[in-house]
């Protein structure tokens, strides 16, 4: 295998054949086709973390502030101190 062995990239196409659930995923410009039985939940656009061919989780797009903390804004606690 070419590459890096640990990757993240955005699934772009999904496909269910006799072999089990995959997908294309998007890795700077080029695709690169990975199994998705360890998320079962992943649907076209999500970001998914690949080793050796293999989606292992769903990245999510949340903002993180720099103390490690996650940022709230806009899920719905919008209150004021």
């Amino acid at each position: 295998m070419d590459g890096p062995l640990l990757f993240s990239g955005r699934l772009v196409a999904l496909r269910d054949g006799a072999s089990g659930r995959t997908g294309r995923v998007s890795v700077r410009g080029a695709t690169v086709e990975v199994a998705l039985d360890l998320v079962p939940e992943a649907r076209e656009g999500d970001s998914v973390l690949v080793h050796a061919g293999v989606a292992l989780s769903l990245l999510r797009d949340e903002a993180v502030t720099p103390a490690g903390s996650r940022d709230t804004a806009g899920s719905g606690g919008d209150q004021e101190a």
